[in-house]
């Protein structure tokens, strides 16, 4: 995540090593980590800082980055945290961390400070202001820079800085996603289509199926006016659209959780009717990620059998698809992908004993 600033050294020559050995990381379930500059380079842009820009065909679907972190600290560590865990950082990470820029305002929650005047000893009594511009110096890269990282049973979340990672700006029309990935413990990059050389890789840091004048707002955060052609395009429908896929999604995700209606097939037809609505609006913006086509997909195989739709053909071609795009998106290390393919296991089981049920249905019939 980069905003403006003025050029950094080149870190091509740094890599980001794992602790312990191949053998420790595949017990612990890790990953290697890599980042595959042989795609792409990191060079200034106009308006958005340093940006990364492909200099090869990338093909979709492609790993890019699987990144360890260089800080993960919990959702509810502060100022003091950060920056104890900061200065442990070896030469070739804490120059990464310190290059990486840094755009949010000062907190105005300022109790840190009196908590870090009673701990300095008598000698850094006379740097004391340097000290804290470095706290805050030190915070505000890490709220500009920081990814979620969910833990693999979902409510307990970190936060983690990946500086390769970062460089990669942010667009609402995304040709790359981004996740963390807890069964490897890295933060993964892959295509969302074909890339090709001197297009820059583009990730969404929000929700994009927000309209325009939501998701500006969001990225204050970040301190920047996204002027991607999503946001500066004059084209209203495309943003009603987008409008009408958050209403649509929140519907969704609402039925998902009655999973009930009067009768089971009224309850599967408007389901299904509201499905298929999301996803042919999903498919025209071209919102190819797995956290909007993917579990529309997933959703929609999941009460369609809860349900006992006797559509199972429609449920299992969905689940296939499900799979398709985790695997794109996420890899077949992640927890999304292996989910989706238990659940495309268990769509293919359904149908099969659907049409055990049709043959002796049918059976019964001559019998009578």
């Amino acid at each position: 995540m980069t905003i403006s600033r003025s050029p950094t050294p080149d870190l091509s020559s740094l890599t980001i090593k794992d602790g312990g050995s191949a053998d420790e990381k595949k017990k612990k379930g890790e990953a290697d980590s890599f980042v595959r500059r042989d795609l792409y380079e990191e060079r200034q842009t106009l308006e958005s800082g340093i940006g990364v820009f492909a200099t090869v065909v990338i093909p979709s679907g492609t790993r890019i980055f699987c990144e360890e972190s260089v800080v993960m600290l919990p959702d509810a560590a502060g100022q003091l945290e950060l920056y104890q865990a900061v200065k442990a950082l070896s030469g070739g990470k804490s120059q990464m961390y310190w290059n990486l820029a840094g755009s949010t305002k000062p907190s105005k929650d300022v109790g840190w400070i009196d908590t870090l005047r009673s701990s300095c000893e008598e000698d850094a009594t006379e740097n004391f202001n340097t000290l804290v511009e470095e706290h805050e110096q030190a915070w505000s890269i890490y709220e500009t820079n920081r990814f979620i990282c969910r833990s693999l049973d979902g409510p307990k979340t970190s936060l983690g800085v990946f500086p390769a990672s970062a460089r990669i700006n942010h667009s609402c029309s995304p040709n790359v996603f981004h996740r963390y990935s807890p069964t490897i413990d890295r933060l993964t990059v892959h295509a969302l289509r074909e890339i090709q050389p001197g297009e820059e890789l583009v990730t969404s840091y929000i929700d994009i199926c927000h309209p325009t004048a939501v998701r500006r707002q969001i990225l204050k955060h970040w301190g920047f006016r996204c002027r991607c052609a999503a946001c500066d395009s004059p084209d209203d429908e495309e943003d009603h659209r987008r409008k009408k896929i958050e209403d649509l999604y929140t519907k969704l995700k609402g039925l998902e959780k009655k999973r009930a209606s009067s009768t089971k097939e009224k309850g599967y037809e408007k389901f299904m009717n509201l499905v298929t609505r999301v996803i042919k609006l999903l498919e025209k913006e071209g919102m190819e990620e797995s956290d909007t086509l993917g579990v529309a997909y997933k959703t929609a195989v999941r009460v369609g059998m809860i349900l006992g739709t006797t559509d199972r053909e429609r449920l299992v071609e969905w689940a296939e698809k499900a799979v398709g795009i985790e695997a794109k998106c996420l890899g077949e290390d992640s927890k999304e992908y292996i989910a989706a393919t238990r659940l495309l296991e268990a769509a293919r089981q359904s149908q099969l004993d659907r049409m055990d049920e049709t043959k002796i249905t049918n059976s019964s019939s001559l019998l009578d």
